[in-house]
């Protein structure tokens, strides 16, 4: 096959360069998605670390192979890249996570989510490596590709399903294939024939892709394999299956939330399962006597002692907590649903047999986040109810620790508060496992937000029901009578239920478990981790799963970066440098570390604001990198060395970072095209400054051999980078990370080599 030889200055390889960052991202992102629906959230730092794993290696591979006689082209590795993609979704979807074991299936889609990148990368560092002075422009094209693949993936997801997506990344790296080709009349064939198997790629996995590759769920999932599934959608939140067991569904679903001495009718139901993990079910309701099973129900406690004019219900999902506020008489039910698939659902394909619960007149459907619903309500209500609806195999893994969620955190308790009337009450239902480190944070989440809200005695407000597995913590404002307490234990004895916490004789394990630690926090979201690091330092814990994917990730990162990547490129980078330290290489490693701890507290704090990650990491990282190629792009133009840009970066993360959480608790009400416009701009304005150090490093260290270097250890630098912000942030919150990031930028500043006479 004849090819064009790479040349920098025509348009062609900045359009291919455009192609295989756009598919690289999207990569990422639908590797993300698929981890997090068959193996588990906390392993997508493992596809977070792969990808920049490939990032760094591609400069390695530069700098190894591109000496040689024979190197594959620039338009071969798009196509290796291309075929790279869609042999890593057969291999991924073909390996049983329970029968092989998580090591292996998670082993196998690391390696198989790095070959993609590296080919993309390597096409990237050997542009940059054969004309340094072009790197603004060249550096903008990757950025502003990157950008828009992040968008098209959380807008794309739910009509051309994740198999698709896989398609999409395929098709694009062909594109840029066809790009880099020899424009000959001759090649004219070659060039249609590419596009029309990009196009015919995207189209068989997106209708298809369910049948050739339909992804299995691993041992921390709801065992769903072998059961019809009736309905599968890819969503941006969220992988939504509906399955069923027998004809017309099974009441074991939603067994657990029921009092053991109920021995009359229980409905049918089907499990609606998110990531095909955490579930809700669907009860099928035909007649008022089919919820007389919810009177029986732990749901039904807070109404026994609260009024039942009006209620707010976060996380309808399947319904079942509406149809139990109905059939306690509630006159008016308001419910918040972030995933607008589950709603689509429910008054659609499951309106008939739900009854129509979300089609009744007395219920009130918002597709909000609902952070932001609560913060911006006028109205009262008398429950304020979220129930749990994780995988309890998850979370006793410890599987969850390194997630955040900003449903449970302080200021979020204070949001709920506020929106109750006098005699109203919080309902938050969690597992309570021995410890029962949910429920005590649950506990702790109450007490701190009543003292902040100037109560001096928060335990009196505070009232703990178990059932089984599950919990139920009700707060109020003010202090629980003893008539309350007389209705509750009421309630309790005749199920089978008990009282763990009685504010009328506070104390016990749940008050001195959630007094032991500080609650989550807005800055420090990490509800579910309730292992001090102090206690596993001394012994007096386990180190949870979740800590020891991160740990391991840490470790197989730096390992093999500095095999793979730092090593085989020094001995070089050292000749042509003719010292020890290569120019260049504080400043790649302080650019690296920073970045990346830049855009993990940046997407925090966005998440927060709108509620959804995917959205926050689709609208974040598109601005983010959209903002970085923009100036990118301009930085041959502006007259500022290298020191002058860290410096400016340093300052505009500063502002920014410190500025932002005012901002955003301030317009948290706003509605969400208006939030999404002020986070763009949050995120251009970073992105600016931060794209403008890199190029201007590339063009000072000059030479292929320093330029491949300065790659290797900026990619070294994320990829541990990424481990160890997460570490900070679970320690110290995400003000500490983004302090970090600031200094960063400075030591690139105090570190910045000068320019090449």
């Amino acid at each position: 096959m004849a090819l064009r030889p790479l040349h920098p200055s025509t348009t062609p390889l900045f359009v291919a360069i455009f192609f295989l960052s756009f598919g690289a991202l999207l990569f990422q992102f639908v590797q993300t998605r698929m981890f997090s629906a068959m193996l588990d959230y906390h392993l997508t730092f493992l596809v977070v670390s792969g990808a920049l794993l490939g990032v760094a290696g591609g400069g390695t591979a530069a700098a190894v192979m591109d000496v040689r006689a024979r190197r594959p082209s620039s338009a071969q590795l798009s196509i290796a890249g291309a075929v790279a993609t869609i042999v890593a979704l057969a291999i991924e979807t073909r390996i049983d996570p329970v029968s092989s074991g998580m090591f292996v299936a998670a082993g196998a889609a690391y390696v198989l989510g790095v070959i993609p990148v590296l080919c993309v990368s390597w096409v990237i560092v050997r542009a940059l490596r054969e004309a340094p002075e072009k790197s603004g422009l060249l550096y903008a094209s990757d950025l502003a590709g990157a950008a828009t693949g992040g968008v098209l993936g959380y807008l794309s997801i739910g009509t051309l399903g994740g198999q698709g997506l896989y398609g999409v990344v395929a098709g694009t790296a062909l594109l840029g294939a066809a790009a880099l080709l020899v424009p000959r009349p001759s090649r004219v064939p070659l060039r249609v024939g590419l596009l029309v198997v990009a196009i015919a790629t995207t189209a068989v996995l997106s209708i298809w892709g369910e049948t050739l590759a339909p992804p299995r769920p691993g041992p921390f999932k709801s065992d769903t394999m072998g059961v019809p599934h009736e309905f599968a959608r890819w969503d941006p939140l969220a992988r939504i299956d509906v399955a069923r067991i027998g004809d017309l569904g099974d009441p074991g679903h939603y067994a657990f939330l029921i009092g053991q001495g109920y021995a009359g009718p229980r409905p049918p139901a089907l499990m609606m399962t998110l990531d095909m993990g955490a579930f809700t079910p669907i009860v099928m309701h035909a007649t008022d006597a089919d919820l007389a099973v919810f009177d029986a129900s732990v749901l039904a406690a807070p109404y026994a002692v609260a009024p039942r004019d009006s209620v707010l219900i976060v996380g309808p999902g399947g319904g079942i907590d509406v149809l139990n506020a109905l059939r306690q008489g509630v006159k008016s039910v308001t419910a918040v649903e972030v995933n607008r698939t589950e709603v689509a659902l429910m008054r659609g394909p499951y309106a008939e047999y739900s009854g129509g619960v979300y089609l009744d007149p007395r219920v009130h459907i918002f597709e909000d986040e609902a952070r932001s619903f609560v913060r911006r309500s006028p109205e009262l209500y008398d429950v304020l109810a979220i129930t749990v609806v994780d995988s309890f195999a998850a979370l006793t893994a410890g599987a969850y620790a390194l997630t955040e969620n900003y449903l449970y955190t302080e200021e979020a308790m204070l949001d709920y508060l506020g929106h109750l009337t006098p005699d109203g009450v919080i309902a938050i239902t969690r597992w309570y496992r021995d410890p029962p480190a949910e429920i005590a944070r649950t506990v702790g989440i109450a007490d701190g937000a009543l003292r902040r809200l100037g109560n001096d005695h928060p335990e009196r407000s505070i009232a703990v029901l178990k059932h089984g597995l599950l919990g139920l913590v009700l707060t109020r404002n003010g202090p629980f009578t003893s008539l309350d307490m007389q209705r509750l234990r009421t309630f309790a004895d005749q199920r089978g239920f008990s009282i763990a916490l009685d504010p009328l004789a506070p104390g016990g394990q749940l008050v001195d478990l959630a007094s032991a630690e500080a609650p989550p926090t807005d800055d420090k979201p990490f509800f579910f981790d309730s292992v001090a690091v102090s206690d596993i330092l001394a012994g007096r814990a386990q180190l949870p799963y979740g800590y020891a994917v991160l740990l391991t990730t840490l470790v197989l990162s730096l390992t093999m970066a500095t095999v793979f990547v730092l090593i085989p490129v020094y001995r070089g980078a050292r000749r042509a440098a003719g010292k020890a330290l290569p120019p260049g290489t504080v400043v790649a490693l302080a650019l690296g570390i920073g970045f990346i701890a830049a855009e993990l507290v940046l997407l925090q704090r966005l998440t927060l604001y709108l509620g959804q990650p995917a959205l926050a990491l689709s609208i974040g990282l598109a601005a983010l990198l959209g903002g970085a190629a923009a100036g990118s792009a301009v930085s041959p133009r502006v007259p500022l060395g290298l020191r002058s840009s860290a410096v400016a970066s340093a300052v505009v993360l500063l502002l920014v970072l410190g500025g932002v959480p005012l901002v955003t608790s301030a317009t948290l009400a706003a509605p969400l095209e208006a939030r999404v416009v002020i986070a763009a701009l949050a995120a251009l304005i970073v992105g600016i400054p931060l794209g403008t150090i890199f190029p201007r490093l590339v063009a000072i260290v000059g030479q292929p051999a320093l330029v491949s270097w300065v790659w290797a250890v900026n990619g070294t630098a994320s990829v541990v980078g990424a481990t160890v912000g997460t570490i900070i942030a679970l320690v110290g919150g995400f003000t500490l990370l983004g302090l970090v990031a600031v200094v960063c930028y400075a030591v690139a500043a105090m570190f910045a080599p000068q320019p090449r006479t």
